[in-house]
């Protein structure tokens, strides 16, 4: 972002440009993004929205920080929910939660991740990694007898990396594959499972 709005007039902007920009992409796609088209939806002035945002690039930026913040909020909640269950469960319950968010506004993180090679993904990716780690080192001392688990810096970088390189593999798909989102789930939760069970 070109200057951070620090006024709650220019907050309210900032938040409209990106609305707009969300339903652009999600409506017509990330190649019809343009500063043009989301300041006219937005209703501002094309110079109203440069004072904010150089040129579509920062536009998908923030569009990729507000979807990596819904997922780990969604993420956030469902942890604190499922604590309690076994790692099969409580990995199926995190997977089911980023689904539901790719799946709302309107298809726009669908669109995003249908893009993801040409986006640049680390700095949300790096967050992303961080909040699950510290996720598993909760979840590891919740469970320190009746499931130990192996939270070790390696393991849960291997899997968290292979989840979501994973989903979005699955989620870039042009057409459908040959197994079903559930499939995936369950064998994305059992492997999780047993990735980070710790050995008896």
């Amino acid at each position: 972002m070109r200057k951070k709005p620090v006024q709650q007039r220019a907050r309210m902007l900032v938040d409209s440009l990106i609305d707009a920009a969300g339903e652009v992409v999600a409506r017509d796609g990330l190649e019809a993004l343009t500063t043009v088209r989301v300041a006219a939806r937005a209703g501002v002035s094309v110079g109203s929205l440069y004072q904010y945002f150089d040129n579509k690039n920062m536009l998908v930026a923030a569009l990729m920080d507000r979807v990596n913040g819904d997922l780990i909020a969604a993420v956030d909640q469902v942890a604190a929910q499922h604590v309690g269950d076994d790692p099969q469960r409580f990995a199926r319950a995190l997977l089911e939660a980023a689904f539901a968010v790719f799946e709302t506004r309107q298809g726009l993180a669908r669109e995003l991740m249908r893009h993801w090679h040409r986006l640049d993904i680390a700095r949300g990716l790096h967050r992303f990694e961080q909040r699950m780690l510290d996720l598993l080192r909760a979840y590891a001392l919740a469970h320190l007898r009746e499931h130990p688990v192996d939270p070790s810096p390696a393991r849960a970088f291997i899997l968290i990396n292979s989840v979501v390189f994973t989903l979005l593999r699955y989620l870039s798909e042009p057409s459908p594959l040959m197994f079903q989102r559930a499939e995936l789930i369950d064998e994305l939760a059992a492997m999780a499972a047993r990735l980070i069970s710790a050995p008896r």
